[in-house]
């Protein structure tokens, strides 16, 4: 009787003759065809658990260490594309200024007055401001239509004028353009009285700034005895005007044929934000001196964006820092618009004989193109 071993071993015989005449298709030997059968019985392997392997402390320092590098080289270009943009929207901001002035001019036959005085007192009360003035032309009738003109700006009438944000007059570079502001000084300042900020003021002109009275912002400039240390022609394009002055000088808004210093070279409108002390920052619609106007001085501290700084380094007094100017933009630069238009910078180093001059409209001063 035949075992079953040697039946296999017969089997596997018959298997290996055949295989040798008729070789399967894949396979070049018998234990690959029992392998390739559905009938083999498959081989059992040991399976070895593997422990889970994860970061060790060194590897997880040098993945953060490498983001960081990331994060330092990719932040400033972040930052450098944000300030671009934003600086690009100052820009357009004061074009747009720029050229509703030149349409109210072509309307009325002279630039819009930097603010309107009932008459030569400092305290107003005021009537009109170049801001106010331009709402129509930076296409704003509603809230235009919201100034009651027969009273100061300061009274409880004209509220919904004085809050109201203006885009065209916030540029995103300036800070705290999203918060209302109590001014340092002036009738606008009691009362609980709340003004919306702005980040630009026309250029009055350039003064001495020997004493308070003396700035074209300021209705007193009209009087009689100021008239040697302010003369018409240092007057800036948009400047305080006074409808009753009684026995002082008449002064009235500048027309563009009065620029005899040449439109591309007198400075218009300019950016005006001061980093500290908010009280002394612009407030678009509060027509009281200095708070949407400033002036020209040889003081290159009045360029400065930081009120503090301005007086902390010491020169004409106080009175000159709150008409100063500042820009937020990388380079030290701050953005003014010209009398023809234009939008130009103007370094914080900028020559002040140079600035003087475009701070006038009839200097007949001899300068470069800046």
């Amino acid at each position: 009787m035949r075992t079953g071993k040697d039946c296999l071993h017969s089997a596997l015989s018959c298997l290996n003759r055949v295989s040798a005449v008729r070789p399967r298709r894949g396979c070049r030997s018998t234990a690959e065809f029992l392998v390739a059968t559905p009938y083999a019985v498959p081989l059992k392997r040991p399976i070895i658990a593997r422990p889970a392997r994860g970061f060790t402390l060194v590897e997880l320092l040098v993945v953060v260490a490498i983001i960081g590098v990331l994060v330092a080289l990719l932040l400033p270009a972040v930052q450098a594309a944000r300030e671009a943009a934003r600086r690009t929207q100052c820009t357009n901001n004061l074009h747009q200024i720029a050229v509703a002035v030149l349409n109210y001019e072509q309307i009325h036959g002279r630039l819009p007055p930097g603010s309107t005085s009932e008459s030569t007192g400092i305290n107003g009360p005021y009537y009109s401001t170049w801001t106010v003035d331009l709402l129509p032309g930076l296409e704003q009738p509603g809230l235009f239509a919201l100034w009651d003109d027969s009273r100061d700006f300061a009274r409880p009438e004209n509220r919904q004028l004085r809050e109201a944000f203006v885009p065209t007059y916030l540029c995103p570079s300036d800070q705290d353009i999203e918060q209302l502001g109590q001014p340092e000084s002036g009738p606008g300042s009691t009362g609980g009285a709340m003004w919306a900020p702005g980040s630009y003021r026309a250029m009055s002109g350039h003064s001495l700034g020997e004493d308070g009275d003396h700035y074209f912002d300021n209705p007193e400039f009209a009087k009689t005895w100021h008239e040697k240390k302010m003369p018409s022609e240092m007057r800036g394009p948009m400047h305080t005007v006074a409808r009753h002055p009684g026995t002082h000088r008449r002064f009235q808004p500048v027309t563009l044929a009065e620029i005899a210093d040449g439109t591309s070279q007198t400075l218009l409108v300019g950016e005006a934000m001061t980093m500290r002390f908010v009280q002394r920052r612009t407030f678009w619609a509060y027509a009281y001196t200095s708070y949407n106007q400033s002036s020209a001085f040889f003081e290159s501290r009045t360029l400065l964006p930081d009120y503090l700084a301005c007086v902390s380094a010491g020169g004409g007094g106080i009175h000159t820092c709150k008409r100063g100017w500042g820009g937020f933009h990388a380079g030290d630069i701050l953005l003014f618009a010209r009398c023809d238009g234009s939008v130009r910078p103007v370094s914080q180093y900028i020559d002040m004989q140079v600035f003087v001059a475009g701070g006038t409209i009839q200097g007949a001063e001899n300068v470069y193109d800046f």
